[in-house]
């Protein structure tokens, strides 16, 4: 499964390679990937290289449990940045892009899969998704995996972003609103905004993707 936070859209401000380097990028996203390869069945690698998607973040997993995390340099892919970071956040940029990572891997953790499986939309939340032949055949699926990387994502900023989360986490969920025409099965505003309206704090020996779990299931 290939998952991409950064789907396409329009209307955003361009990032470029000059404004953000691929190897900050890649410095941050093996950061990310150390403190949580842990929480994985495998070790994750990365791979740095120009793919025709049109997103410059991504990750591959598979059903044996390997994760493989793409930073994609293709030109167009990366302008896709634009959807989160801007000069009145650029102070967070490093900071935003390692919550993106986290998402990333969180398509990755184990508990993801037997997410997707069992949990049951809302369908006030999910509906004319459900509907839709334009985006692919299994939409909900979709949504759900979506659903579930973004609150690791921010699970992942409550714990490290320190005293710029909320700024980190404003930037993913205003992303979602402001694309969800474009990316309906992306939209997970409503959902996200309701998670970070409680507590997140992690159980003992909890994992982020157990967390995560916990945490939707209740809402």
């Amino acid at each position: 499964m290939l998952s991409f936070l950064l789907s396409l859209g329009l209307g955003f401000g361009s990032i470029d390679l000059a404004q953000l380097p691929a190897q900050q990028v890649e410095q941050i996203a093996r950061e990310v990937m150390i403190e949580l390869e842990s929480d994985m069945r495998t070790k994750p690698s990365l791979i740095v290289t120009e793919r025709p998607e049109p997103t410059p973040l991504g990750a591959l997993a598979y059903a044996n449990g390997k994760c493989v995390v793409i930073v994609n340099t293709n030109e167009t892919a990366w302008a896709q940045w634009g959807r989160f970071l801007n000069e009145n956040n650029r102070a967070q940029w490093p900071k935003i892009i390692a919550a993106s990572v986290a998402h990333e891997m969180g398509h990755c953790f184990r508990e993801s899969r037997s997410f997707v499986a069992n949990y049951e939309v809302n369908e006030d939340e999910f509906r004319g998704i459900q509907h839709t032949g334009s985006f692919g055949p299994k939409p909900e699926m979709v949504y759900k995996q979506e659903l579930f990387a973004d609150a690791v994502a921010i699970l992942y900023a409550k714990e490290n972003a320190g005293s710029d989360a909320d700024t980190v986490i404003d930037s993913m969920i205003e992303a979602r609103e402001r694309f969800s025409a474009n990316d309906p099965t992306h939209n997970t505003a409503k959902m996200l905004n309701r998670l970070i309206a409680n507590d997140t704090s992690r159980q003992d020996n909890e994992t982020l993707g157990l967390a995560a779990t916990r945490l939707l299931s209740a809402l």
